[in-house]
C-alpha cells in the first residue's frame, strides 16, 4: 500500500510545472522563515531539495546569514541513517550524487538540534509520513530528543485528511507546513 501511495504522490509532485513548483516552494519557505519555531531555533537540520521536493534555498541562505548552526543530512549508507553535518556555505552542498548532501562530514550532535525540516512524499494530518522508503529519517528521528520540532515541508496536495498506513518503526512529524496552511499535529 505504501509503495502505491509513494508512486502516485511522486508522480503528482513530478507533474508540477517549474513555475508552480517555484511559487509554492517560496510560499512554504516564507511560512517557515516567519514562524517563531524557526526564529527561536539556534540549530536546525534541513535537506537540500531535489526532484521537485519543496525547495529549501531561502531557508539555507537565511539560516547561514542569521548565524544559526545549519546542518544538512549526511547519509550514512552503512547504518542507513542520517548524521547531521554542519554547513558553513551553500557552496558546500554536493549536488553531484542522486541525493544532495554536504561535501564532507562535520558531525553535529543530533540531540543539540532545535528544529528538523523534513522532506517526504505524503503526509496525513495526524503526523504520519511516507518518505522515499529507505527509513533513513525514521532511524535518525528515533535518536533525537522528543523536544525537537519535527516539521515537514509539503505541497498541500501531499497532505491527506484521513490516515496513511504506518508501521511501528515510522516516526511522526509534529508540524506540516504547506503553501496554504500550517498543520500542528496533536501528539
Amino acid at each position: 500500500m505504501k509503495r502505491k501511495i509513494r508512486r502516485d504522490y511522486l508522480r503528482r509532485r513530478k507533474d508540477l510545472s517549474r513555475d508552480e513548483w517555484r511559487e509554492k516552494s517560496i510560499l512554504i519557505q516564507e511560512r517557515i522563515l516567519s514562524g517563531s519555531f524557526y526564529k527561536d531555533a539556534r540549530s536546525l537540520l534541513v535537506y537540500a531539495h531535489f526532484d521537485r521536493e519543496v525547495m529549501t534555498d531561502l531557508i539555507i541562505g537565511d539560516a547561514l546569514s542569521s548565524g544559526k548552526v545549519l546542518c544538512l543530512p549526511f547519509n550514512d549508507m552503512e547504518k542507513r541513517t542520517i548524521i547531521p553535518s554542519v554547513l558553513s556555505s551553500p557552496e558546500e552542498i554536493d549536488r553531484k550524487g542522486s541525493i544532495p548532501g554536504p561535501s564532507f562530514l562535520r558531525p553535529f550532535p543530533a540531540g543539540d538540534l532545535d528544529l528538523v525540516l523534513l522532506p517526504g512524499v505524503a503526509y496525513d494530518v495526524h503526523g504520519n509520513r511516507i518518505g522515499m522508503g529507505g527509513g533513513f529519517f525514521d532511524r535518525f528521528l528515533k535518536k533525537v530528543n522528543s523536544g525537537i520540532i519535527r516539521t515537514a515541508l509539503a505541497f498541500d496536495f501531499q497532505v491527506v485528511e484521513g490516515f496513511l498506513p504506518s508501521d511501528e518503526w515510522d516516526e511522526k512529524v509534529v508540524m506540516i507546513v504547506t503553501e496554504k496552511r500550517i498543520i500542528k499535529v496533536q501528539v
